[in-house]
């Protein structure tokens, strides 16, 4: 069973991105299901160690727009970002 999770939020990753996120793992022979962006592993205290390849994967966002009529509303957009195993990462010294 895939258990591929986000690290830092532990939220478990959609069917899809389960699937793109084992093909990662085979591709670059990854054992680990801890994943997270860049960003996030920085604030973890990790770095994404130099030539590492992030992993595609797609979120549900909420997106700020305003009508015609000029009224302030959120839809759902589809976004597109990169994760990193944790094994393309080191510890920040």
């Amino acid at each position: 069973k895939m258990q591929n999770f986000n690290t830092i939020t532990q939220s478990v990753y959609s069917v899809n991105n389960q699937t793109n996120l084992e093909e990662h793992k085979e591709a670059y022979n990854l054992t680990s299901d801890a994943w997270a962006g860049f960003k996030q592993w920085s604030e973890a205290g990790r770095k994404v160690s130099k030539g590492a390849k992030g992993c595609k994967i797609f979120m549900v966002c909420d997106k700020k727009i305003t009508t015609k009529s000029g009224v302030e509303d959120t839809k759902k957009v589809l976004k597109a970002l990169y994760v990193f195993n944790i094994e393309h990462t080191e510890e920040i010294k």
